[in-house]
């Protein structure tokens, strides 16, 4: 048996069809999902998807990104089909930006003109402060949210407080049935940081690149997913113009 059987609870959309099929309908609200990924893999789309699937789903969903400007979110969410702007004004879409604060102070005058007043009055923001407070927010029910990256706060901040961090992360989300998606670059940190941050999730799934022959093969894997069994295997995918399309014809590796 590779998927959930025994669960009465109504699962939530991964985003992901053919990962939700290979999971028996997808996954308990309430997970924080850790998505280990190599570099260009396509863990942002994933988490695009992660996004898509909340809001299709009428969930609230916020997007914490400490690693991308909040218009080039929007932007790579526009080429999958996903009308972030539309859900921003209802209110259900919620971008967070962890970025620009980062780098106001070293901003040339000509492009701080183009800051707006919220983010000038952002500066200096402790971004660990700031996932807290987005994390502890109140969404009401049926909402979910993305981190992005856990490995910007794992080069900045103690171990002890981002394991601290994904602890609360995960109750609240259980007490308050709010899925959460936290992504790691795959290699980028030692083996002890990433097998913490793997023990305290949920659920971790790996994105890695697979050599075929003379050829790069995209490869996931669930490696545990809280209340069921997991598919014993490593699933191929593609990207194309929707996002991440898993094949979920078994083949051999």
């Amino acid at each position: 048996m590779e998927a959930n059987q025994k669960t009465k609870e109504k699962l939530v959309t991964t985003g992901i069809k053919g990962l939700d099929a290979q999971l028996g309908g997808g996954m308990l609200p309430g997970t924080t999902l850790l998505l280990v990924g190599e570099p260009g893999v396509g863990s942002e789309v994933f988490a695009h998807q992660f996004v898509s699937g909340g809001l299709e789903g009428d969930e609230r969903v916020f997007y914490f990104s400490t690693d991308h400007p909040i218009n080039e979110l929007r932007d790579n969410m526009h080429r999958l089909g996903i009308e972030a702007d539309k859900y921003e004004k209802k209110e259900k879409l919620l971008f967070i930006d962890a970025y620009t604060p980062r780098f106001i102070s070293i901003l040339p005058p000509e492009l701080r003109k183009e800051v707006s007043d919220k983010e000038l009055l952002q500066k200096g923001v402790d971004s660990l402060n700031q996932l807290k407070m987005a994390i502890e927010a109140d969404y009401g029910k049926n909402y979910r949210g993305v981190i992005d990256s856990l490995s910007f706060f794992l080069r900045n901040y103690s171990v002890k407080d981002i394991s601290d961090t994904i602890e609360v992360t995960s109750s609240i989300g259980k007490m308050a049935g709010g899925s959460h998606l936290l992504l790691m670059a795959k290699g980028m940190h030692d083996e002890t940081t990433e097998n913490a941050m793997k023990h305290l999730a949920d659920g971790v799934i790996e994105l890695f690149f697979k050599e075929r022959g003379n050829e790069l093969e995209r490869m996931l894997v669930v490696r545990k997913m809280r209340g069921m069994l997991t598919p014993n295997k490593m699933m191929p995918f593609t990207i194309g113009p929707k996002g991440i399309d898993l094949e979920v014809i078994t083949r051999v590796l």
